[in-house]
């Protein structure tokens, strides 16, 4: 029987605590892991382990495998680890009857899980999936061109709301719009630059383009924001010497900021279900902007020289300058959190748990002749995983069977949209620990 001797899984039971005994032992996803197998620890693993230097995305674990004394099989894949082990704990539509929104959550993760693991059992279709890349980056192409046609139109709305009111919640719509348009052109550029292949200068790629544009406009959000609090600050301090220099609020400046927030709007809903690192930085941008002209429409009405005139309140003078502060501060709060998840990415963080036992189960039910499943790894290269897997084989398999095994296999991760690059080491002995073939960084 094969083994796997390291391997990562998700834990997403670990907030489960409602989950009652009986749904954790049938679970897929158990408080210890993936697989329904009990852990097992190897004497060079545990040393490490105690040392403190075992990472989260290396756990060592023991599992059942099929095997078989060639690579040829009948055409039935019968030396395959059965899926029915996994399709039989999907729950489907019985999700909607658990109580708790965790447990649902738990159990809702699972079945995706599973999903992913029938897909990769019956097999690729490279024409399929050359498609769906395709597809997406057409859609996120459109996208983008389609926010930056509609921040120019609504960069001329604004500078001339701005001009009309003088409010300085509308000036900080306008500043945001102006970055929403430097924003639009940087992420159109990295869009194309990344779609624009040099084998020579660039033998990868240039898919890193994008998390580095989006770290970019991070900063330069941020640092606009900065400043727009300054100004707010400095008006904010002016209205106790001069209360009546308030700005004006007419119908025109509010139907402008109205459309802004409609149309804002349904952009919002549009690109955040699109799954690009792109394209939901311009959904959250769109986002920010449907809450920041809401704000910056109630505040710089109540601060206004007509609801003052119209009401005879004066408690709201400094409505506009405090909405102003409260949007620039949302901003910066928002990019900075947006900023650090590209820098992660960019940084090589691991790959989430549940990508990592997808990655094991293709490993296991790539080739009857892998013996053991050393080591599966996967770390951000960017957007996407630069993978490594460890596989041992006989040690009396010819050569050119263990190098097609190896390549197959290699080829075959690559298909995972979510892998940029992966390499496939192979073994004949299970017994040495993997970093000693690398140095540690």
């Amino acid at each position: 029987m094969a083994n796997i001797r390291e391997y990562s899984f998700p834990n997403p039971a670990a907030a489960e605590d409602e989950v009652d005994e009986r749904d954790e032992q049938s679970s897929l996803l158990p408080k210890n892991g993936l697989s329904p197998h009990e852990n097992h620890s190897y004497g060079a693993w545990n040393a490490a382990h105690e040392d403190g230097r075992r990472s989260e995305s290396a756990v060592m674990h023991s599992m059942s495998a099929p095997s078989s004394t060639g690579i040829p099989d009948d055409g039935t894949n019968n030396w395959k680890m059965p899926i029915d082990l996994f399709t039989s704990k999907k729950k489907g539509e019985n999700i909607k009857y658990f109580p708790s929104k965790k447990v649902r959550s738990f159990y809702r993760a699972q079945d995706e899980l599973i999903s992913s693991f029938e897909n990769i059992y019956f097999g690729f279709d490279d024409t399929i999936e050359d498609k769906e890349v395709s597809s997406y980056r057409n859609i996120t192409y459109r996208l983008t061109l389609l926010s930056f046609l509609v921040n120019m139109v609504l960069l001329a709305a604004k500078m001339t709301a701005s001009i009309l009111s003088g409010s300085i919640s509308i000036i900080s719509s306008l500043v945001d719009s102006v970055v929403d348009i430097l924003s639009s052109i940087v992420l159109w550029w990295a869009m194309r630059a990344t779609r624009k292949r040099n084998p020579y200068s660039y033998p990868q790629g240039r898919t890193k383009l994008e998390p580095v544009a989006v770290v970019v406009l991070s900063v330069i959000m941020s640092v606009a924001s900065i400043q727009l609090v300054r100004e707010s600050v400095q008006i904010l301090i002016g209205l106790f010497s001069d209360p009546n220099n308030l700005p004006n609020f007419e119908i025109t400046t509010i139907v402008i900021a109205a459309s802004t927030v409609g149309s804002k709007f349904i952009l919002w809903i549009i690109c955040r279900r699109v799954e690009s690192p792109t394209i939901q930085a311009l959904a959250q941008d769109h986002r920010n902007d449907v809450l920041s002209n809401s704000v910056a429409i109630v505040c710089g009405y109540l601060g206004s020289q007509e609801f003052k005139d119209q009401t005879g309140y004066t408690q709201f003078i400094y409505s506009d300058p405090i909405g102003a502060m409260l949007i620039s501060l949302y901003i910066i709060a928002n990019w900075w959190s947006t900023g650090m998840e590209q820098v992660k990415v960019l940084t090589g963080i691991s790959a989430s748990p549940e990508f990592l036992a997808k990655l094991t189960w293709l490993t296991i039910n790539h080739s009857p002749n892998i013996k053991y499943v050393e080591t599966v790894q996967a770390y951000h290269f960017g957007n996407n995983c630069l993978v490594e897997v460890d596989i041992v084989l006989p040690k009396h398999i010819h050569l050119h069977t263990a190098h097609d095994i190896g390549e197959s296999l290699q080829r075959k991760l690559e298909t995972l949209p979510e892998v940029e690059r992966a390499f496939v080491h192979v073994d004949y002995d299970l017994y040495h620990h993997p970093t000693t073939e690398h140095k540690i960084v």
